[in-house]
C-alpha cells in the first residue's frame, strides 16, 4: 500500500510540474525566442560569468586598423590570464560583428600556454600562429597586449613560439626583442 502511496504521489508531482505522463512524444507548441536562431549558440555571445566584474579585451574596429577595449563578464577575483585569453580567443559576439568588430586571432589553437612572473605575462605561440601575415600578426600581438596588460598586477607581456624566444613586431612594425608594454602599440589604439 505504501508504494501505490508513493507512485500515486510522484505521478501527481511530474503532472504538477508539467512533464508529460504519456508514452508517446508530444510536440513543442512554442519555441522560445531565439533557440532555433544559429547566432544564438554563439560561444562568444555566452558571457562566463554573467554577475562576475568587467574585464577588458581588445578588438579590432571597422577600419581594421585600431583596437577598441570591449567588455566581458569574466569572475575578476578567480579569472587566470588563460581565461581573459579565451575570452580574447572566443572573439566578438554577434551584436559586435553587427558593429563592424573583428579580431586577428582567428585560430584558437594559434596560442599556447600563459604564465605570470613578476609582472610580466608570457604567452607561447604555436605554428598556426605563423600563418597570419605580418599586419595581422603586429595586431594580434596588439590584441594580447592591451588584454593582458589591462589586468592588474600584468605590465608588460613577453611571447614565445613553440618554447623558443622570438621577436615581436612592435606597433609602428619594427621587432622588439624581450617583453613588449602597451607603449609600443599607442598608435593602435582608437582612444589612448
Amino acid at each position: 500500500m505504501r508504494r501505490w502511496s508513493l507512485a500515486l504521489v510522484l505521478l501527481f508531482l511530474l503532472a504538477a510540474c508539467g512533464v508529460p505522463t504519456g508514452d508517446q512524444a508530444e510536440p513543442l507548441e512554442d519555441v522560445p525566442f531565439g533557440l532555433l536562431d544559429p547566432l544564438a549558440s554563439d560561444p562568444a555571445d555566452a558571457p562566463a560569468s554573467a554577475d562576475g566584474p568587467a574585464v577588458q579585451i581588445y578588438l579590432i574596429d571597422p577600419s581594421g586598423l585600431l583596437l577598441v577595449p570591449v567588455e566581458r563578464r569574466l569572475n575578476e577575483e578567480t579569472a587566470t590570464l588563460s581565461d581573459v585569453v579565451g575570452a580574447l580567443l572566443t572573439g566578438p559576439t554577434s551584436a559586435e560583428r553587427g558593429q563592424g568588430l573583428t579580431t586577428a586571432l582567428i585560430d584558437r589553437n594559434a596560442v599556447g600556454a600563459t604564465d605570470l612572473v613578476g609582472g610580466v605575462a608570457s604567452i607561447d605561440l604555436t605554428q598556426q600562429f605563423t600563418v597570419l601575415d605580418g599586419p595581422t600578426q603586429r595586431l594580434a600581438i596588439a590584441q594580447m597586449v592591451f588584454t593582458l596588460t589591462a589586468r592588474p598586477g600584468v605590465g608588460r607581456v613577453s611571447f614565445t613560439l613553440e618554447g623558443q624566444p622570438i621577436d615581436i613586431p612592435r606597433g609602428d612594425g619594427t621587432l622588439a626583442q624581450g617583453s613588449v608594454s602597451r607603449d609600443n602599440y599607442r598608435e593602435l589604439l582608437t582612444s589612448p
